[in-house]
Formats: structure tokens, sequence, C-alpha cells
């Protein structure tokens, strides 16, 4: 064989070889192109789940917060239209035990205002006891039988259950403030035997 044969398969084998080493390279290259964007989508993925389990407690966090304040805003305005007919009542059973005769317009006037208010606010039975308080004292300019301690019995009890729904929901409705935030039963909790 003449050197030029001799040369042509030397260069022959480099070119082969060259190309069997380029095209395992490509493969290999390709094969570790493929398995990084794979690492990377699921890393990709795993961050924007924990991004959005992040979100998601931080928006839990700030409706709790919202929940609370608005609990809050509603229990003072219920307060504040408790205290309001609960003041107006005393001053008109106050003008009723020193006089007997009539009632004092003014003060009747605005127990009215106020009890036609708090029937707007409600609930049902704290509106029924104050309603209760009106009637007897009502009652006591008709019937003269109708005394002080019947008036003050109503009095009582509407003081009673105005400060039983003026306590936190989760109280008055058996259930723990941590139950009632994290949405718990509504089940009331099991007396010991």
């Amino acid at each position: 064989m003449s050197d030029w044969g001799v040369a042509l398969i030397a260069a022959g084998s480099a070119i082969a070889g060259s190309v069997v080493t380029g095209w395992l390279t490509r493969s290999a290259g390709l094969r570790q192109a493929a398995a990084a964007q794979l690492a990377g989508e699921e890393q990709a993925a795993a961050a924007r789940h924990a991004g959005e389990q992040q979100a998601e407690a931080v928006l839990k966090t700030v409706q709790q917060t919202l929940e609370a304040q608005t609990r809050a805003q509603q229990l003072e305005a219920k307060r504040e239209v408790y205290v309001a007919f609960l003041q107006a009542a005393q001053a008109l059973v106050e003008d009723r035990k020193r006089d007997r005769g009539a009632l004092d317009e003014a003060l009747l006037a605005e127990a009215q205002r106020t009890y036609q208010v708090l029937r707007l606010e409600g609930p049902a039975n704290v509106t029924a006891q104050a309603h209760f308080l009106m009637q007897a004292i009502d009652d006591s300019l008709d019937d003269p039988s109708v005394g002080a301690a019947e008036i003050d019995r109503c009095l009582h009890h509407y003081v009673t259950v105005a400060q039983h729904h003026l306590q936190e929901p989760w109280s008055w409705m058996g259930r723990s403030r941590n139950s009632w935030i994290a949405g718990g039963t509504t089940e009331p909790p099991a007396t010991a035997p």
C-alpha cells in the first residue's frame, strides 16, 4: 500500500473517530441539557408551590385579622345600642319610681327611640327582654299592682341577656377562640363525668 493509501485510511479513521466522538458528545450534551431542564422545571414548580403556600398563609392571616376586627366592631356597635337603651330605660324607670302618675314624655320618647334602634340591631332574645321591660313600664301606668320589683326584674333580665351577647362569639357558642379561628367543631366541649 502506498503512502497515499495509508494517509487516506488514517485521515478517514481520524474523521470517523471525530464524527463518532462528536455524536457521542452531542448525545451526552442533549441528555445533560434535558436533565438540567427537568431539574429546573421541578425546582421552579417546587418554588412556585412554596410561594403559593406562603401567599395562602399570609392571606389567611390577613383574613382572620379582618374578621376579628369586624367582630370587634360589631360587638362595639351592639354595646353602644344596648347601653343607649339601658340608659334611657333606667331614666324612665327612675322617673316611674319617683312619680306614680304619667311618664315624662321626653324620657319615654328617648326610650322608645333607642328601643327601635335595638330592634334593628338584635338579636331576638335581647329585643324580647327590652320589649318586656318597656311593657312592664307601660303596664305600671295602667295597673298600680305592677310594682317597681317587676320593673327591676325585667331590667335585670335585659342586662343579663345583653351581657351574654356582648361576650366574644366563641364564648357563648361553646367554642374556644382557637377552635373558632381554625374552623373547629360547633359541638360543645364534653363535660367530665
